[in-house]
C-alpha cells in the first residue's frame, strides 16, 4: 500500500512537471507570476521543480547535436540554458528571471515555429497538419503540403517561385514564358505541366505527373529532363539519375497518406513532423540513415511513429508532449 508521504511526493512531482511543460509551451508574464507564487509557497516545491528541470537538462545532448545544423535558431536558447546552469552552480535559486524567460521563449519557438524566419519571408505558408491550395497570378495552382512555405519572386516577363520549406504540387498553366521553381539550390523549369517538388534533408526531389520538366542545380552544369512517372533527386552533388516511380504512392500525400519505399528514416520522420506539434529529434546519424518501407495516414502521427518503431526497433522518448527523441 502506498504511504501518504509517497503519494504526496508523487503528486508534487506531477505538479512540478505540469508547471515546467506549461512554462515551456506558453511562458507568459501572468503564468510566470502564478508559478512564482507556487514555487515560493514551500521549499519542497522548488526542490520538485529543480528535479524535473534536471531531467530536461540531462536530455540536452540531442538538442546540442541538432544545434550543429540549426545553430542560428538554437543559439539563443542554448546560451540561455548554459547561463541558467551557471547560475544554479553559483547558488542562485532559479537564476535570473529574464534569462529563464528568454530561454523558454526561444525554446518554444524552436519547438513550435522552427520555420518562423521562413514564414516571415514567404507569400504562402501552411501550418503543421494543414494542406491548402493557392492560386498564383498566372492562373497556376499550388497545393502546399503541411508545414511548407513558398515565396513568389516573379518579375516582369517571368514566372518564378521559390520553395523555402516542405513540399508542393504545381499545376502550371501553359505559356510561352517558362515557369521556374527554385528549391535547395536546384531549378525546375516547365512550360505547362503537373509536378511535385519536395525538400529533404540533403536537397530535394521532383516527381512528374504529366507534361515535361527539366531539372538542374546551381553548382553543376547539365540538365535532366523527366518523363511522366519519373522522379529525380538533386542536391549539392548535382542531379541524380531519373527513376520511374509509382505515382499513386509518390503523390499519396495529397490525399492525406504517406507511402515510402526504402526511404531514409530521417526523411520519413520529417514528413511525420509536418503533421505533428513540436519537434522530433533523431540522436544518431546511423539511425537517421536507416532505410524503411511502409505507408500510413498522416492524420494519426502517434500511430505512424509506433509503426516505425515496431519495424525499426528504435527507442521513442516523449520528454514532453511536444518534444520527442528517437534513439537506438
Amino acid at each position: 500500500m502506498t504511504s501518504p508521504e509517497a503519494h504526496e511526493f508523487t503528486e508534487l512531482r506531477e505538479t512540478a512537471r505540469q508547471w515546467f511543460v506549461s512554462l515551456l509551451a506558453d511562458p507568459t508574464a501572468a503564468r510566470w507570476a502564478e508559478f512564482e507564487k507556487w514555487v515560493n509557497a514551500d521549499p519542497a516545491h522548488l526542490e520538485a521543480y529543480q528535479a524535473i528541470e534536471a531531467t530536461w537538462y540531462a536530455m540536452e545532448n540531442p538538442g546540442k547535436r541538432l544545434a550543429d545544423k540549426e545553430a542560428d535558431e538554437l543559439s539563443v536558447y542554448l546560451d540561455a540554458m548554459d547561463r541558467a546552469k551557471r547560475d544554479r552552480k553559483t547558488g542562485k535559486r532559479l537564476g535570473t528571471l529574464g534569462i529563464v524567460v528568454a530561454a523558454l521563449v526561444a525554446g518554444a519557438i524552436w519547438l513550435e515555429r522552427p520555420g518562423l524566419i521562413q514564414d516571415l519571408r514567404a507569400d504562402y505558408m501552411t501550418a503543421r497538419g494543414e494542406r491548402r491550395t493557392v492560386m498564383l497570378a498566372d492562373g497556376s495552382s499550388v497545393l502546399l503540403d503541411a508545414d511548407s512555405a513558398l515565396v513568389d519572386v516573379s518579375a516582369a516577363g517571368e514566372r518564378r517561385v521559390r520553395l523555402l520549406r516542405g513540399g508542393a504540387f504545381f499545376e502550371v498553366v501553359p505559356s510561352t514564358i517558362p515557369f521556374v521553381v527554385e528549391a535547395a539550390g536546384g531549378r525546375v523549369e516547365v512550360l505547362g505541366t503537373g509536378f511535385d517538388v519536395r525538400l529533404v534533408a540533403d536537397g530535394g526531389s521532383v516527381t512528374l505527373a504529366h507534361g515535361r520538366v527539366s531539372v538542374r542545380t546551381d553548382a553543376h552544369a547539365g540538365t535532366t529532363t523527366l518523363e511522366p512517372g519519373q522522379q529525380v533527386n538533386f542536391g549539392p552533388q548535382g542531379v541524380a539519375a531519373a527513376q520511374f516511380v509509382e505515382l499513386g504512392d509518390a503523390l499519396a500525400w495529397r490525399g492525406g497518406r504517406y507511402t515510402f519505399y526504402r526511404a531514409r528514416l530521417a526523411d520519413v520522420i520529417q514528413e511525420i513532423a509536418r503533421y505533428r506539434r513540436g519537434r522530433i529529434v533523431i540522436v544518431t546519424s546511423t539511425l537517421a540513415d536507416e532505410r524503411v518501407t511502409g505507408s500510413f495516414p498522416l492524420d494519426d502521427t502517434d500511430a505512424a511513429l509506433a509503426s516505425l518503431q515496431a519495424s525499426v526497433g528504435f527507442g521513442l522518448h516523449h520528454l514532453t508532449s511536444r518534444f520527442t527523441v528517437v534513439s537506438p
